[in-house]
């Protein structure tokens, strides 16, 4: 069915039309099959009641006196039915007895086969008289192949219309003798015309009305869909906290809107992150762009600068360069990892010897804060991950804790394995400093955050907020996770929590020596 350019309204309803009126079709076809075969079924009914009550009376007026032709005459000529008249055949002298008029002769005739139609009629009752030609010759050839008790049945043509006839073969003592019976088809004709003209108009309006009241309910069931439609219309960037009618939360409809809903509560969060992603990154990027420009605005300000001006200005320029380049690395890695690229390279690797090797690569950064950092853990805890990535997620985190941690503290790496249903390893890194406030402990892995920790000097420390949102990504990149397990006055201590391989050597943990550090 073409439904190109029409609603689904429409579709809706045509669809129900076509469905109802293929239904409703094969429904009127068996309908009328049906009520065919039960009137047709009546007539034969009546007829072979009419045969049978012939038969009977044959059998009891025959009384050994009479010959069974001379009863079956009488018997005929007594017989009264309406719209149904009797004639009884016998087979042995191909004598047809005709059912006739009281005032016609009661004789009968030996006949010739082929003279059976023209004698057949003159077949008639009081109730009606009429000429079926061809019902000699259906009993005389009935009389070939009769069997006992089984009636043949079979339409025939007569003067005043196709009549149905029925042929009954019966014993009368050694003769077999066949009795026919014609029924007038004008009422079974009437009610098959009348079922007929009932079906004609019956069935174009019910499909009418069918098709209406499927248009009117798919109209009603989808209005809850055109209302959503104009709210739909009107939400914009700028309008993203409208959300859609739910008219019933139960049905269909209902969990449509309620997951559009949802779908524009994380379109407004994606929409609003990226709006104060943006706002930060700009705010990140000014300071160390305004920077440089002040340096070189200074340095080119004067005619003559003394080399030593110059060089601070260049190593000023230098270090800005350096942030400004860390910033845009950062944010480069997040956008590609956002963006769905794979990023990890992932080999075989010890995840100890890395904990190791970070740690003393933050030696001289420990040092120059006056803190004590040192690793507690095995060489080994063998794994398949991507070196890099998991060196960068390490020294993050030493650089968020040396950061945030005062002269005179401490900062400690461990790694462990634990067992489990998969097993898994365990890397915490803690600090001793003053923790992060509760309430940016939720908002301590976005990007661009930075807590407040050192509260005495009531600055924000130096960074752009981004190594902690990195180094979840990491973790998440891995399977793993990475969370903010403690955090208080004592200090804080971060976990990072990666999946092991099936098969490994549990290492015991020991102090490495060598990797204890006072700065």
């Amino acid at each position: 069915m073409p439904t190109l350019g029409l609603s689904i309204r429409a579709r809706l309803a045509l669809w129900y039309a076509a469905v109802f009126a293929a239904s409703l079709g094969a429904v009127s076809i068996a309908l009328y099959g049906v009520v065919a075969r039960r009137s047709l079924a009546n007539v034969d009914a009546s007829l072979y009641e009419a045969a049978t009550a012939v038969a009977t009376a044959i059998e009891i007026e025959a009384d050994g006196v009479r010959s069974a032709r001379d009863v079956a005459v009488h018997v005929v000529h007594e017989f009264r039915f309406r719209d149904l008249q009797v004639a009884v055949y016998d087979g042995a002298t191909e004598t047809l007895v005709p059912g006739t008029a009281p005032a016609e002769s009661d004789d009968t005739q030996a006949i010739d086969e082929g003279d059976v139609d023209s004698i057949a009629r003159g077949i008639a009752t009081h109730a009606f008289r009429m000429e079926v030609p061809a019902l000699g010759g259906f009993l005389s050839s009935t009389s070939t192949t009769a069997t006992l008790s089984r009636p043949a049945y079979t339409n025939l043509e007569s003067d005043d219309g196709e009549v149905r006839a029925i042929a009954l073969p019966h014993r009368i003592g050694a003769h077999v003798i066949i009795i026919g019976a014609v029924h007038r088809l004008h009422s079974h004709r009437r009610l098959l015309a009348g079922v007929r003209l009932s079906l004609g108009l019956g069935i174009p309006l019910l499909l009418l009305l069918s098709t209406l009241g499927g248009y009117l309910l798919a109209r009603k069931s989808l209005q809850p869909v055109a209302v959503m439609t104009d709210r739909a219309a009107h939400i914009s960037a700028t309008t993203l906290h409208e959300r859609l009618p739910v008219a019933n939360a139960g049905d269909e409809l209902g969990r449509l809107a309620r997951v559009f809903n949802d779908l524009l509560a994380r379109v407004g969060a994606a929409f609003e992150q990226q709006r104060q992603f943006i706002a930060d990154a700009s705010h990140e990027l000014r300071t160390p762009v305004a920077i440089v420009r002040g340096e070189a605005e200074l340095a080119l300000s004067r005619d003559e600068r003394s080399a030593d001006e110059l060089r601070a200005a260049l190593r000023t320029i230098r270090e800005e360069m350096l942030a400004l380049q860390r910033i845009v690395e950062d944010l480069f890695l997040l956008a590609r990892a956002h963006a769905g690229e794979r990023l990890i390279s992932p080999s075989e690797m010890y995840l100890g010897e890395l904990c190791a090797e970070c740690v003393r690569s933050v030696r001289s950064l420990a040092a120059s804060k006056g803190t004590t950092v040192r690793y507690v853990g095995g060489d080994e805890l063998p794994m398949r991950g991507d070196e890099g990535l998991l060196r960068r997620l390490l020294l993050n985190l030493l650089d968020n804790a040396i950061k945030y941690t005062p002269a005179g503290g401490a900062v400690t790496v461990t790694a462990r394995s634990i067992d489990g249903d998969a097993g898994a390893y365990v890397v915490e890194v803690a600090d001793t400093g003053l923790g992060v406030p509760a309430e940016a402990r939720q908002r301590i892995f976005d990007r661009f955050f930075r807590a407040q920790r050192g509260r005495e000097a009531g600055e924000l420390a130096s960074g752009a907020g981004l190594g902690l949102s990195i180094a979840q990504w990491i973790a998440q990149a891995h399977s793993g996770t990475l969370e903010l397990i403690k955090s208080d006055q004592a200090g804080s201590v971060f976990q990072v929590r990666l999946p092991a391989p099936v098969h490994r050597v549990v290492a015991e943990p020991v102090a490495v020596e060598g990797v204890a550090f006072t700065g």
